[in-house]
């Protein structure tokens, strides 16, 4: 007796589900976007265009990977975040979530920290899209945290850069030190505040610290620019001596264009030729 199984038209059959998959008109668009651009928008575009590619080609979940094809199409058309759709739609923390990221794109968050502004957009919209199916853990734990590191990022970036962002993230802590004009070195009495902030660091575990340069305006954009750039790079350096590690910090240079004290082009300004020192958790907003 032949006990051999015919595996031909199983295989045939899971052939046409891979084809029907490949082939559908939404995901090849998808798949065929040349994304330019380092906005906000480009990057959840590119980020929408992997996750769509992964549904289809690895999970083979077909409607995850047209939900995603969607989404890259409409990011890389520049269209704005939309609201939680689903079951999802019901969850507290995702909603809380959408009203927290929204806030801080109306805060200039796709100007300031576009990078990681477009992978939070994405990657909420993936915790949104998988827990509205509500059988992958596995993927919704990693589309969730990668948001919350990202809006973190976003978060911190805007407070570098002097937005008041209090009333949307109140957990993070912030220092300032001042230049004297033309200079990379902090104005005296800087010791001080740079000690406190090292303490803090070193306080608290998974310490986030961005440092935002900036400048007055009285040089020319393109100094200042520099000049903002390397006074984060200067007070960074100063850090490390104090014993903070390297990998908890980044820097920003933002020039002329966020100004403390709004001044007309080429006034002198103590308080905008200055370092914003934040420092915050590596994730927060939710358990």
């Amino acid at each position: 007796m032949n006990t051999r199984l015919n595996l031909k038209p199983f295989i045939a059959g899971l052939a046409v589900i891979a084809i029907a998959a490949c082939t559908n008109p939404k995901i090849e668009t998808a798949q065929n976007l040349d994304i330019q651009g380092q906005g906000a928008a480009a990057e959840a575009a590119r980020e929408y265009k992997r996750l769509a590619h992964f549904e289809n080609q690895v999970m083979w979940d077909n409607a995850s990977a047209i939900a995603f094809s969607e989404k890259a199409i409409a990011a890389a058309n520049g269209e704005p975040l939309a609201t939680p759709t689903g079951s999802a739609s019901t969850n507290s923390d995702i909603v809380a979530a959408y009203q927290t990221l929204n806030a801080m794109r109306a805060q200039g968050g796709d100007q300031i920290a576009p990078k990681a502004t477009g992978q939070a957009i994405a990657r909420l919209d993936c915790w949104n899209e998988q827990s509205s199916e509500g059988f992958q853990p596995r993927d919704i734990a990693f589309c969730k945290d990668g948001f919350r590191e990202y809006v973190t990022e976003t978060a911190t970036a805007l407070k570098a850069a002097g937005k008041d962002i209090s009333g949307i993230v109140p957990d993070l802590k912030s220092f300032n030190v001042t230049f004297p004009l033309g200079s990379t070195m902090p104005a005296v009495g800087s010791n001080a505040t740079l000690d406190e902030a090292a303490a803090f660091a070193a306080r608290h575990k998974n310490m986030r610290i961005v440092l935002g340069g900036h400048a007055d305006k009285s040089g020319s954009r393109a100094i200042n620019q520099r000049l903002s750039q390397a006074r984060a790079d200067r007070i960074a350096s100063m850090l490390r001596a104090r014993g903070v590690a390297e990998a908890q910090i980044s820097t920003i240079g933002f020039g002329e264009t966020y100004p403390r004290i709004v001044t007309p082009d080429g006034q002198r300004s103590k308080g905008n030729r200055r370092v914003e020192i934040v420092i915050g958790p590596d994730k927060f907003l939710l358990p």
